[in-house]
């Protein structure tokens, strides 16, 4: 997928209601329920998928930083991989709610280096 647009979340109208998380196909979008959620740019992929299910329309599109390269789709490929591998396992086991908010934590601490 060549990207032409990037998801961006307005900030004063996020309500944390984590739809867009559950909808993003390469885990760009980085937050927890009830917290603000912010979209990871060098991450999406312009798929739009976050859009449908945010029920107050603060995710919009604006162009890409950067041109697609083929290393960008290599990476989004492998975050896709990851994405369902994670979603199959928590499906089996599930998590309880401190060992969800500790993911959620060290996400974000990745995200911040």
């Amino acid at each position: 997928m060549k990207r032409a647009e990037v998801a961006a979340i307005a900030a004063a109208r996020c309500i944390g209601c984590a739809r867009c998380l559950e909808a993003c196909p390469v885990d760009a979008i980085a937050g927890a329920r009830g917290f603000l959620h912010v979209v990871v740019t060098s991450w999406c992929i312009g798929c739009r998928l976050c859009l449908p299910p945010c029920p107050v329309d603060c995710i919009e599109m604006q162009p890409a930083p950067a041109p697609w390269t083929r290393r960008d789709a290599r990476a989004a490929a492998a975050r896709a991989r990851l994405r369902k591998a994670r979603l199959a396992a928590e499906s089996v086991r599930g998590l309880d709610p401190v060992r969800r908010r500790a993911a959620v934590a060290a996400a974000l601490a990745r995200l911040r280096k």
